[in-house]
């Protein structure tokens, strides 16, 4: 890709001053509230995991033989830089992610006859779908990483199992006399075999009612009548009898959890795909534009929204007070969304210079000589593409300032 701010003209002491200024906010922030440090620590990786992104293009172009003539961290007016052999490295004021050059990546580009052989645009199919599929490949090995690191460290969360025996009691339980390490027997003479069962079974009365839990402790039953409580939890009142169950989590060996992985990480991808689905589909279109337009006062689905930063790091901070796992869990679910929606076979994604290369390729096969794909006939799309992204910028930016994202985890 090319730097969009390659036309900004700053001078260079300034975006130093302005950058170190920048630093030293951040610093100072991190020091003033130290418990949001680790939020800003999360919201900074979205720079790192694109210039995880774009070094994956870079080495690929290296080895394919393709000049790249430049490597930044950033963009706009360079702070500092250096040239070595061909590439100039370095980094620019606005930090923000990054890009390195590939020359010739279509037909609109000049690129001196000398290194015409060297440009993206010359060299054969699988150089360049290799080129153009390693920064969204990145993501899904990030991803791959993430998940063995849940699955071997945390356990296999997505089939946690409840149990029927108490892991904690209050309010009228532990009044009555039950104990964590009860495992239940019946309720109000019906017997419970699984967890799934005892929300119904509670729901049945109502604040003040008694009602007799039999648990198994050790080799004795034990009954106990226990007084019901109306609790509000997450903003939702319910009857409760004040039990809470042990959960049992699987914990797959080292083996089996990169056995497991790449089934998991295509389980996210195909609930992103959904997710997308749903948004993009015409009743998810409505709910959408009715919620920017303030005619919609339901509240808006975290899962059928996209995030600005803002949005993401309302989600960090979410993920940092919910603990390690939840912050493995955000970036492994953003690092599949970017890279499926890096795919996507429209130009300027890279799916749409890989989609450029097919067609090409299949044409050149049938026509039985090279064929090329006139890039200016698809400045449209790709100009409709860029629109899109920028409303979703923006009317993004605009729902989770006017709506923050409630806590999904």
């Amino acid at each position: 890709m090319k730097d969009p701010f390659e036309q900004v003209s700053v001078r260079g002491r300034k975006a130093i001053q302005l950058t170190v200024a920048a630093a030293l906010l951040l610093l100072a922030y991190g020091i003033a509230f130290p418990t949001q440090i680790a939020i800003v620590g999360v919201v900074l990786t979205l720079p790192l995991i694109i210039m995880l992104h774009e070094a994956a293009h870079f080495v690929a172009a290296k080895r394919s033989g393709m000049k790249v003539t430049e490597f930044f961290v950033g963009f706009g007016p360079r702070i500092w830089s250096f040239t070595r052999g061909e590439t100039e490295y370095g980094v620019k004021a606005v930090v923000l992610g990054g890009y390195c050059k590939i020359i010739g990546m279509t037909n609109l580009e000049d690129v001196a006859p000398e290194d015409e052989p060297r440009a993206y645009r010359s060299k054969g199919y699988l150089a360049r779908v290799v080129v153009a599929a390693a920064g969204p490949a990145v993501h899904f090995v990030i991803a791959f990483v993430l998940m063995f690191s849940l699955l071997f460290v945390a356990g296999d969360l997505r089939h946690e199992r409840a149990l029927t025996k108490l892991d904690a009691v209050s309010l009228g339980a532990q009044q009555s006399g039950l104990k964590a390490g009860d495992t239940l027997v019946s309720i109000d003479g019906t017997a419970v075999k699984k967890w799934d069962q005892v929300s119904g079974l509670i729901q049945k009365h109502h604040a003040g009612d008694r009602v007799d839990i039999v648990v198994r402790r050790g080799t004795q039953l034990v009954s106990r009548e226990v007084t019901l409580t109306r609790h509000v939890f997450d903003g939702q009142s319910e009857v409760v009898a004040g039990i809470t169950a042990s959960v049992q989590v699987p914990h797959p060996s080292f083996l089996h959890s990169l056995w497991m992985a790449p089934g998991e990480v295509v389980s996210v991808g195909h609930q992103a795909i959904d997710s997308l689905g749903q948004i993009f589909s015409p009743s998810g279109m409505s709910k959408y534009f009715r919620v920017l337009a303030g005619t919609d006062k339901s509240k808006t689905d975290n899962e059928q929204r996209f995030l600005s930063p803002v949005g993401f790091a309302q989600v960090a901070s979410h993920a940092v007070s919910a603990g390690w796992v939840a912050v493995v869990t955000l970036l492994l679910v953003i690092n599949v969304f970017i890279g499926l929606v890096n795919l996507v076979p429209l130009l300027p994604f890279d799916g749409g210079h890989i989609a450029i290369a097919t067609v090409e390729q299949v044409a050149s096969v049938i026509m039985r000589r090279r064929v090329r794909v006139d890039a200016a006939k698809l400045i449209p799309i790709a100009s409709a593409v860029l629109v899109v992204l920028l409303f979703i910028l923006v009317s993004s930016l605009f729902l989770d300032i006017t709506h923050p994202v409630a806590n999904p985890f």
